[in-house]
């Protein structure tokens, strides 16, 4: 804004001298009177001189507080991650003896939730979990206060280096190969592991999918052609992306035909978590899904060989069947997991990716190319971002946070309220009022994808097949 001022001022200025040019006989002998307009024009111009010279001052020195805000940020954020790393490294040391100490009360608590289960069944577990999602649901402030958040951040981080002490290898090792250092370590490396712990068990096991076409319902598809304008915004893109529901489409794909010669283009929606259920039996938006995501890590293929999602294998064959080829470009737009996906699919190389969005997506450990126009968007009061651990490096991302709840209290009736898609369409709306350069640039990049449009609609659904 004071950027603009002074461009106007300036512009004023301009105007002026061009006026005082039209004078017919100017002498600097003459004596002015208040009723002379050339009076009024020197006072003008001096008055615009002073508005465009404070300005530019302030202008000036509010982006060198600026970036020296962001230095002082990055600055305690690292710090934080190598204080966290410190913290899960004598954690993981002290983790053998802990163990060792805890065996018997362990042995104890298994041995008594066996006799439990055997002689009340399955509803007192259910309904202890019940209840505490219930009081998480009326008391939403504790899991939405940005301390809280920061913290999980950072002990999510810290994970592998926990591991590290607990092998034994010295500290500047843990940091050398975790998020600090080389990146080897990392959320992704945590994850994988504890897929690995519990898959014997029956969870969190991938299966194969398969996408078929529906209607805004979740019904079979109707054999007219659905079209929309092409998005004018961030407000636009959250608003499209489908609704966490397990009955409904996740995954909403908009073609816009090219020009003459050149490739279609588009915008692919994803949508977040449907169901939470470990067992990987019913879609692939799911809670198996949110680990193996966060297991493979950087383009959807995870260490150890564990392979892509079942969610982001739903969006590639679902972009498949909808023509999607390598060289079309394609924005991809996703929401908490779905916006995993979408900085994935950038990631992978497979397609032609212009641009990202992700609103709530945990994509701090992810990278991203290169030239990709990308905006990731995270509330400090929102915790699902947070188990993306911390950035290890610095990429050509815009990261934009705000508090979803900044005035006044956190609302009850949802356990994460700042994790809402509504929540994040009401930040996306503000973005769009917003003269920030690097989001004016993001909407360029819409622009030009969406330039011929209005587009063609197709919705999808994804089922995991099992059985044989």
């Amino acid at each position: 804004m004071l950027r603009a001022l002074q461009t106007e001022s300036e512009s004023w200025r301009a105007r002026l001298a061009r006026i005082r040019a039209l004078e017919s006989s100017p002498t600097p002998a003459v004596r002015w009177t208040d009723a002379d307009p050339g009076l009024g024009i020197l006072r003008t111009d001096t008055v615009l001189a002073d508005i465009s010279a404070r300005s530019r001052a302030l202008a000036d020195a509010l982006l060198t507080a600026a970036e020296g805000y962001g230095r002082v940020e990055r600055v305690v954020e690292r710090a934080s991650g190598v204080a966290g790393a410190w913290l899960g490294y004598l954690v993981g040391r002290a983790a053998p003896l802990m163990i060792l100490g805890a065996l018997p009360n362990l042995a104890a608590f298994v041995l008594g939730g066996l006799v439990s289960r055997a002689l009340f069944g399955d509803s007192v577990a259910g309904g202890s979990l019940a209840e505490v999602a219930a009081w998480f649901q009326a008391n939403p402030g504790l899991l939405s206060d940005p301390a809280v958040v920061a913290a999980v951040r950072v002990l999510v981080s810290s994970a592998d280096d926990a591991a590290v002490g607990a092998l034994g290898l010295p500290f500047p090792a843990a940091l050398e190969l975790g998020d600090e250092g080389l990146g080897l370590l990392g959320v992704s490396s945590v994850a994988g592991a504890a897929l690995l712990l519990v898959r014997p068990f029956g969870l969190l096991v991938e299966t194969p999918v398969s996408v078929h076409r529906v209607t805004e319902t979740g019904s079979p598809v109707h054999p007219a052609v659905l079209a929309a304008l092409p998005p004018d915004g961030f407000g636009e893109l959250a608003r499209r992306i489908p609704d966490a529901r397990a009955d409904g489409p996740q995954i909403r794909i908009e073609r816009y035909a090219g020009n003459a010669g050149s490739p279609p283009s588009w915008i692919v929606y994803v949508g977040g978590t449907a169901e939470w259920d470990p067992t990987g039996t019913g879609q692939p938006f799911d809670l198996t899904s949110d680990v193996a995501g966060a297991a493979a890590g950087d383009a959807g293929s995870g260490p150890g060989n564990l392979g892509p999602s079942g969610s982001y294998r739903a969006v590639v064959e679902a972009m498949h069947a909808a023509g999607v080829q390598p060289q079309d470009p394609v924005l991809p737009v996703g929401h908490s997991l779905g916006g995993q996906i979408a900085v994935q699919l950038a990631e992978s190389g497979e397609f032609n990716t212009v641009g990202v969005a992700s609103f709530g997506g945990p994509t701090a450990a992810l990278s991203i190319p290169a030239g990709v126009e990308a905006v990731t968007v995270e509330h400090t009061d929102d915790i699902v971002p947070a188990f993306g651990g911390m950035p290890p490096g610095v990429d050509d991302r815009v990261l934009v946070r705000s508090r979803a709840f900044a005035a006044g209290e956190t609302p009850a009736g949802q356990a994460l309220p700042a994790h809402s898609l509504t929540s994040y369409q009401a930040t996306a709306r503000l973005m769009d009022g917003s003269a920030e350069p690097n989001l004016l640039r993001f909407r360029d990049t819409l622009a030009g994808v969406g330039a011929t449009g209005p587009a063609e609609v197709t919705r999808w659904h994804g089922i995991r097949v099992t059985g044989p």
